[in-house]
């Protein structure tokens, strides 16, 4: 390596050291994390399985609606049942009551006296401390009953005492009251206490519609509704609205008897749980958004659908800082129970809202993330909220707030390196000259005591230039038009162009086509007698069954041929490259 070199490396190696010198500033976005909670809550229903409830289907109603609710509440209930007259006869523990149950209910024979302060207690002792809400639920007619009037009203002052410690233990007592003329409502003393909610059936409403009603209105959970009708049977399509829910219920509440009920949608598993007068379709993990039901009843009644979709969101958030534009943008990411980022679908993104300072601030959707702007000159502290609300989905999330501090970064005057660098210039330059003088001098040495070197300027290396040779065989295979196009055969030899295209040639057949980018494929000559060609456009060129590639050279010999699609494969072309007699040249 001469000196000249060396010196230029050294040079540029100084110019690279003192570029270091100068400050750069990276910003890092912090994450936060926010954290998913759920609260448990638990429901236990006592269904009375005395004698006096065998009237009028009844006990079967009763069945339905414990069945109905366990079945539709979302993930953070936990439901059990009980069933009682002196004694408990029939139990399920929590996260136990599924089809085989409402089978095993209408087995249960009903018989006996009742005493309902013996499935409170039992109730009372299945309760988790953790819980938070503790819901009884009596669907009875609220008879209390023994053998005499003394044993009888024992088992009043029993129950009321009981009644007495659920209320202390901030256990509420709801009430699905069925009248009965014969007998006082002995268990409503327990809804009272516990500021309960009692429903009375015959009072306007039917258990169906009194068990709606605590499921939408008492437990407040939400809802789609899908229709209302009166039918003996039906079908239609529901729209999720998207794929990011956990699960989605189907729920279906009829005044007559279901024969049959029918879901049929993509998911991860499908649940089915069916009564006389209800039935609920649980589609896990859906993974389309369209679903199809169908369903036909015993005799003409009213039906009402509905779609309960649940959701598991997390949120996490990030800062940037823009210094050209002196903005902060707050970046924030919601997503479901599978990370997968939900703000592209409409319904949950109307949902979703984020205040800052207890301020709704508007935001812009990119790549699934919603980016928050926000201006500030000097370094605060803000306080971030990130609010989801229901609006009509149960959505598991915990409105969640954090004061995030925006640190402005603080721009130091540079100092002024004018003289410096006008310094170095001037030095470097001084080096350099005397390095070029100095190897002149010394190339001049060297030129008187070996003679001179004479170099010569190099000319530019001269390309090849190939004539046209042969001919090309044109034949329509395919085209858009019916009429046939008879084929054609193109002289090629001797041409002086130095290239032509596909369209020159189509035209020369008479091809009347508006063949797309038929100009950007053009042919030249080539190496021994070879015809070139390259495709510079969106058209397809097949030899030997392989698809060629774009923009590449090819070479066509005596003997083969190649297919032309146009258009989509409206049009194909085939060209055979031959060799010409000199007689016909």
């Amino acid at each position: 390596m001469g000196k000249v070199e060396k010196i230029t490396i050294k040079l540029a190696m100084l110019f690279i050291g003192l570029s270091l010198l100068f400050p750069a500033r990276v910003l890092a976005a912090e994450k936060n994390e926010i954290n998913e909670i759920t609260e448990k809550k638990q429901i236990i229903f006592l269904l009375d399985a005395s004698k006096s409830m065998q009237g009028d289907g009844q006990w079967i109603e009763a069945a339905d609606s414990a069945c109905m609710i366990a079945s539709a509440l979302p993930k953070e209930y936990e439901v059990a049942l009980l069933v009682y007259n002196t004694e408990i006869v029939y139990e399920e523990d929590f996260g136990n009551i599924n089809q085989k149950t409402r089978h095993a209910l209408e087995t249960v024979e009903l018989q006996g006296y009742t005493t309902p302060a013996v499935a409170l207690e039992t109730a009372a002792d299945m309760f988790d401390s953790a819980a938070a809400d503790k819901r009884v639920v009596f669907i009875s007619d609220g008879e209390i009953s023994l053998r005499d009037q003394s044993e009888t009203e024992t088992a009043i002052r029993q129950f009321e005492n009981m009644v007495d410690q659920i209320a202390e233990q901030g256990i509420k007592i709801d009430m699905f009251a069925i009248p009965n003329d014969k007998t006082e409502n002995e268990v409503s003393y327990g809804t009272k206490v516990t500021s309960g909610e009692q429903y009375t059936v015959g009072e306007n409403q039917t258990i169906e519609e009194i068990t709606a009603k605590y499921l939408f209105q008492t437990l407040q959970i939400e809802k789609i509704e899908l229709g209302e009708a009166v039918s003996g049977e039906g079908n239609m399509t529901v729209d999720l609205q998207d794929t990011y829910m956990q699960n989605a219920k189907i729920l279906l509440v009829s005044g007559e008897n279901i024969e049959d009920f029918h879901v049929a949608g993509q998911c991860e598993s499908l649940n089915m749980l069916q009564g006389n007068k209800f039935a609920v379709a649980e589609l896990e993990n859906p993974l389309e958004r369209q679903i199809t039901m169908d369903y036909s009843l015993e005799n003409r009644g009213n039906v009402h659908t509905y779609l309960i979709k649940e959701y598991f969101l997390k949120a996490d958030m990030e800062k940037s800082y823009t210094s050209e534009e002196g903005t902060f943008t707050l970046k924030v990411n919601v997503v479901n129970h599978q990370e997968k980022p939900v703000l592209d679908s409409e319904t949950l993104k109307d949902s979703i809202s984020v205040l800052i300072n207890g301020k709704e601030a508007s935001y812009r959707v990119e790549n699934g993330t919603a980016m928050v702007p926000y201006q500030t000159d000097e370094t605060a502290k803000v306080n971030v909220e990130i609010a989801i609300q229901p609006s009509e989905n149960v959505v598991h999330y915990i409105k969640t707030a954090d004061t995030v501090e925006l640190t402005v970064p603080v721009v130091e005057e540079e100092p002024d390196y004018t003289v410096l660098w006008i310094v170095i210039i001037s030095l470097c330059a001084v080096v350099l000259l005397l390095s070029v003088l100095y190897e002149r001098k010394k190339q001049k040495k060297n030129d008187g005591e070996t003679g001179s070197i004479i170099i010569e300027k190099s000319e530019p290396p001269v390309l090849p230039k190939y004539d046209f040779s042969g001919q090309l065989a044109v034949y329509l295979l395919k085209g858009e038009q019916e009429e046939d196009v008879a084929p054609c055969s193109i002289k090629l030899f001797g041409k002086s162009r130095k290239s032509i295209s596909f369209d020159w040639i189509k035209d020369r057949c008479g091809i009347d086509y508006k063949l797309s980018d038929a100009d950007k494929i053009r042919f030249t000559g080539g190496k021994d007698h070879a015809l070139c060609f390259k495709n510079s456009g969106y058209a397809t060129i097949v030899k030997e069954n392989q698809i060629l590639k774009r923009e590449r050279k090819y070479s066509l010999y005596y003997g083969e041929k190649i297919l032309l699609i146009f258009n989509n494969g409206g049009t194909e072309i085939e060209l055979h490259y031959k060799n010409m007699k000199p007689s016909e040249r």
